[in-house]
């Protein structure tokens, strides 16, 4: 993983990992990202349309300006008390304006600048947007106005009075990389990094920010970013460990926005509304570098390890890329706590116990003819936080040598609804068979289902996560579940448990 202190100008010598602006541009945009669909996208109307068309949500539009003639008949009273206006070409958030408030009894509106903005005022920065001024190489223009978003609840905190977006890149339907971009006073509300905005890497697994970064400087040769920990308007906010809502939603609309485009290669903007979730704000056909920064990694690195890949379905191109770029917060909460994260199933290694001679000489014959011994096990256990004590399958611990138990198959038959009555089997079963078995350590009552049972008691060294265990195990049959193992909660202790991880994430 690169260093995230390290520059942009810096990673531009590690060719195998960071994309540079020379070679994005000529083997990424130009190659999948042809004229004939980046016009659809270059233009924030054109594209809006192209949402309705796929049925992606996106903020709604109030009303184009299209000429000047349209711009002198605007009731100005109409207009909501809070919106944005934005122009269709724009780029880099050039003359996006935040208007959040209204002032009391007037037609004036209060700008994320704090500055006030009268009808003349505005008609002045909407005449500026027509004539070309914020456009791609200074053509005209059009201009909208667009309903300003009501921020998420735990956006909100991070957020200096404008709307906090999420791009995604999406390389052939796979996303590969993810940053939160959070408003700021030096960007005057807008949540572009050329601006002033701060920009948070994600990780992709599981939604949560990294590494914070925020522009220093830009120069002829490439940009040139601080990195933070904390809001610079808000400090006593920390930008790491921040779970972004909406997450599995937020990669479904990048990949449904970026086959909408029709380009191979694009950036993504969603935001979250507080009532209507995620919304994508555009797709960007020449998505900025500064995300690699803020994810401390390279696009190209990412790019080369999908590139031969073919995804038929949205799910299995969230999960290749959860796979393949996430985790890195995972490592990190291992690191601090030295706690392993366990998922809601993890493959484990059940090994066979050492007194080979045992099963040889005293096995009986029924056994020998029903069971091979096999010296290790590997099966799905379920981790259950809601179970205090393990149990294995009767049938697995028979296949590592456990042979003691089929003297005690007419127990596990046995089932009491009356408690009194399963103490007093449970103290017969213990005088009979309690210092009898070399590999039966003792027995257990417990309550399975509506009734209590007695289940033998075994101990099994057991593989997880590459650290071996001895774990006391009570016996059942299990063969009729999905799980023929289940780790309780006497003997997690040591790891935490994640009910979003996936068993794919595990060799």
């Amino acid at each position: 993983m690169l260093n995230p202190l390290r520059l942009l100008s810096e990673y531009k010598t590690l060719n195998e990992e960071v994309l540079g602006l020379n070679r994005r541009n000529l083997e990424f945009i130009k190659k999948l990202n042809p004229p004939i669909y980046r016009k659809y996208v270059d233009n924030k109307l054109l594209c809006k349309r192209l949402f309705k068309k796929h049925k992606i949500p996106t903020p709604k539009t109030i009303k184009v300006i299209r000429s000047v003639t349209t711009l002198e008949k605007i009731d100005w009273n109409s207009l909501p008390r809070s919106f944005v206006v934005k122009p269709a070409r724009g780029t880099h958030g050039r003359g996006i304006l935040v208007l959040f408030g209204k002032r009391k009894n007037t037609v004036e509106w209060i700008g994320a600048d704090g500055k006030i903005y009268t009808p003349s005022l505005l008609k002045e920065h909407l005449t500026n947007i027509l004539n070309g001024y914020y456009s791609m190489g200074g053509v005209k223009d059009f201009a909208y106005f667009e309903e300003r978003i009501k921020v998420h609840p735990v956006l909100k905190p991070y957020t200096y009075k404008g709307i906090p977006d999420i791009r995604v890149i999406v390389y052939r339907k796979i996303p590969i990389m993810a940053m939160l971009r959070l408003p700021t006073r030096r960007s005057r509300g807008t949540a572009n990094l050329h601006a002033g905005a701060v920009s948070v890497g994600i990780d992709l697994r599981y939604g949560i920010t990294t590494h914070a970064i925020v522009l220093k400087e830009v120069d002829l040769l490439s940009d040139r970013y601080d990195v933070v920990s904390v809001h610079p308007d808000y400090p006593y906010l920390k930008l790491s460990g921040l779970k972004i809502p909406y997450w599995n939603e937020i990669l479904e609309l990048a990949i449904k926005a970026q086959k909408a485009s029709k380009m191979g290669y694009v950036g993504v903007d969603i935001t979250i509304d507080r009532e209507r979730g995620p919304l994508v704000i555009e797709v960007n056909a020449r998505p900025g570098l500064g995300i690699q920064v803020a994810n401390a990694a390279g696009l190209l690195e990412r790019i080369n390890a999908v590139y031969k890949r073919k995804v038929k379905t949205t799910a299995r191109a969230i999960e290749i890329a959860k796979t393949l770029f996430g985790g890195e917060i995972e490592e990190e909460v291992e690191a601090i706590t030295g706690k392993q994260i366990l998922g809601l199933v993890e493959n484990v290694v059940l090994y066979a116990p050492d007194d080979v001679k045992l099963f040889r000489k005293k096995a009986p014959l029924e056994y020998k003819k029903r069971f091979v011994k096999l010296a290790e096990i590997p099966v799905k256990a379920k981790i259950d936080t809601g179970a205090l004590y393990s149990s294995v399958d009767y049938n697995v611990a028979l296949k590592l040598g456990y042979w003691e138990l089929m003297e005690l198959q007419d127990i596990f038959k046995e089932s009491y609804k009356d408690i009194e009555q399963a103490r007093k089997r449970f103290e017969e079963v213990k005088t009979a068979y309690e210092g009898r078995f070399k590999t039966i350590i003792g027995f257990k009552l417990v309550r399975s289902g509506s009734a209590n049972v007695i289940r033998p008691i075994i101990e099994i060294p057991t593989l997880i996560r590459g650290e071996l265990r001895k774990i006391i195990y009570t016996v059942a049959d299990r063969s009729h579940l999905l799980y023929p193992v289940i780790i309780g909660r006497r003997d997690l202790k040591g790891y935490l448990v994640d009910p979003s991880m996936k068993l794919i994430r595990r060799k």
